[in-house]
């Protein structure tokens, strides 16, 4: 059905939301709190750099992660500025991942789809937190926005599948967890599936994913 299947990383394959576990430690009854707000700063962030204005150098999604939890830190750490910006992003690196990833990973590739992971993140952060998480071996390769200097959901982004595997568009598959991520590769021309595991509603921006799914096994029906 489909010539490649394009993995979104954070949030759809590695819980961001596991972060609140450190995050706890240093603003002890904001755990979830902080980390619902360091991720926000983080895709607000890459959004203003996906939108900036010639003359703007680029910042890679390392260091506007590390922008976000800086941000987190002057939130909720008013009492206590000498939290160790370090000791989060070390953590950052070593996400939690989904019960279920593994498992369908390796059907699909036992089906022989070529997979790749489409992401934010940049090569040498994707290489440590798919590396900690034992993924790295999984994707026939990963495809950062940091190649083309921007974020998503910058088309530039979306390009570099069908650009790698030599198809068209709407032979990709996208899957992931952000409804943002499935309205610009749907907007791209890429065929999504979106992982609701909230049972969110969805944005009534005019666009429906082809799919969706509480969480990667129905995927697998898909396939």
């Amino acid at each position: 059905m489909f010539k490649a299947i394009l993995f979104d990383v954070y949030g759809t394959l590695l819980d961001v939301h596991s972060i609140q576990i450190v995050l706890e430690k240093h603003f002890p009854g904001k755990g979830i709190e902080a980390s619902k707000l360091l991720r926000d700063k983080q895709i607000e962030y890459t959004r203003l750099y996906a939108l900036r204005p010639s003359g703007i150098p680029y910042e890679n999604f390392m260091s506007l992660t590390r922008s976000a939890v800086e941000y987190t830190i002057m939130t909720f750490g008013k009492n206590n500025q000498n939290i160790p910006v370090a000791d989060i992003m070390s953590s950052y690196q070593k996400l939690t991942t989904f019960p279920e990833v593994v498992q369908i990973l390796d059907y699909i590739k036992s089906k022989n789809y070529k997979i790749a992971v489409l992401s934010n993140g940049d090569s040498e952060m994707l290489r440590e937190v798919l590396g900690n998480s034992g993924l790295q071996d999984k994707f026939d390769t990963s495809l950062s926005a940091a190649s083309v200097n921007s974020f998503k959901i910058d088309s530039q982004v979306y390009k570099l599948a069908s650009d790698f595997f030599a198809c068209k568009p709407e032979e990709c598959l996208l899957v992931s967890a952000n409804y943002w991520d499935i309205i610009g590769a749907g907007w791209n021309g890429i065929k999504t599936f979106w992982v609701n595991r909230m049972g969110s509603p969805k944005d009534p921006l005019g666009y429906e994913p082809n799919f969706e799914g509480k969480s990667l096994e129905e995927l697998q029906q898909v396939l």
